[in-house]
């Protein structure tokens, strides 16, 4: 049994509740009980459970068989839920993970972005920071699709993902027919016409609901044309947007189902997130003499924001001796407070232990 008399007397005290005192018993030793008790005193419940979660997680990754039972559990299931959309719940190893989060902030980057200015385009998402991430491993697994599983180097081929959709449906002469992805949910016609923008092509001759013939297959874009709009947009053409032209899809202005070319006048490069905005009809596109202009649906010009645009007016009674916070408001980095209080106690167990 291990005894602990300073959190005992915090906790008869009553500088202690139970809560707090059965959560810092956990992982308190008695070269450790009095920083823990500094910890203790200062954080809320809630972020004190958190805290010892953390550091038990620590000590229990030495433990012999903690990598088996790791491995034991990690997977990743799958299902489609009442919306028509696929629910994804993933365990992984703490190595693994670290891969994936290293992966999903290289696209969205660490940390949530403020709500931009309204430019007449907004993201409909409730939880904004987390559709972003979605967003992130999307765009990586369309990357891999596309070179092939040995491959994962970003490619410029066509994506494998199977959509079925009558002709009628992609030109919008139709509003009844199918569109769907092979062995998946229903799509939307915008959607469909969305992937149908840059992708390949294999069109299927039918009569009384039966295939007869099917045709070569067709790529949209070629990778000469590709890299030519690479060249000219360098970016995603709507106005203000910086997601680089590797990660950006190929927007027929006119589609090709409705008579529209696949070449440079007809083609632009828009990101994942805008080219789905346009095709769900959130703003339109026009053909201008110097190339493309954007507008919302009133008419509304959208144009790129400018830097100085946004300035924050100095109040006058703010002055050299007024006293500043330090903190802004943002969430507790309990990753890196934890790894300091770990840290810590480390430090203090190996102060505490006798010298030979």
């Amino acid at each position: 049994m291990i005894v602990l008399p300073k959190i005992a007397e915090a906790f008869e005290a009553g500088q202690l509740s139970f809560d707090k005192a059965r959560q810092i018993t956990t992982v308190a030793t008695p070269a450790t009980e009095e920083f823990l008790l500094e910890i203790a005193r200062g954080a809320s419940g809630a972020q004190l459970a958190r805290i010892c979660r953390s550091l038990r997680r620590i000590a229990e990754a030495e433990a012999p068989e903690q990598a088996d039972d790791h491995l034991s559990r990690r997977g990743i299931w799958m299902h489609w839920d009442e919306h028509g959309m696929l629910e994804l719940k993933a365990r992984l190893t703490p190595e693994d993970a670290a891969v994936v989060q290293a992966a999903l902030e290289s696209i969205t980057g660490s940390r949530p972005v403020p709500e931009p200015i309204d430019d007449g385009v907004k993201d409909p998402a409730d939880d904004r920071w987390a559709a972003r991430k979605v967003d992130a491993l999307v765009a990586m697994c369309e990357h891999v699709v596309a070179g092939g599983a040995e491959n994962l180097v970003t490619s410029t081929a066509a994506r494998q993902v199977v959509v079925h959709v009558d002709v009628g449906v992609l030109t919008g002469e139709a509003s009844v027919g199918r569109c769907y992805v092979d062995g998946g949910s229903p799509l939307s016609a915008a959607a469909a016409r969305r992937i149908g923008c840059d992708a390949e092509v294999v069109g299927v001759v039918e009569r009384n609901g039966l295939p007869i013939d099917a045709g070569r297959k067709q790529r949209m874009v070629p990778d000469r044309l590709r890299l030519a709009l690479h060249v000219r947009d360098r970016f995603c053409r709507f106005p203000g947007c910086g997601v680089p032209a590797y990660r950006t899809e190929a927007h027929h202005h006119e589609h090709w189902a409705l008579g529209g070319e696949t070449n440079l006048d007809n083609l632009l490069l828009l990101c994942g997130f805008h080219h789905r905005r346009h095709h769900s009809g959130a703003y339109r596109i026009r053909k201008t003499t110097d190339g493309f202009s954007f507008e919302t649906d009133d008419g509304h010009l959208i144009q790129p924001l400018a830097r100085d645009a946004v300035t924050i007016e100095r109040h006058r009674d703010i002055g050299p001796s007024t006293p500043l916070s330090l903190w802004g408001g943002e969430e507790m980095q309990f990753s890196y407070a934890v790894s300091v209080i770990a840290d810590a106690c480390a430090f203090a167990e190996a102060r505490a232990a006798p010298t030979n």
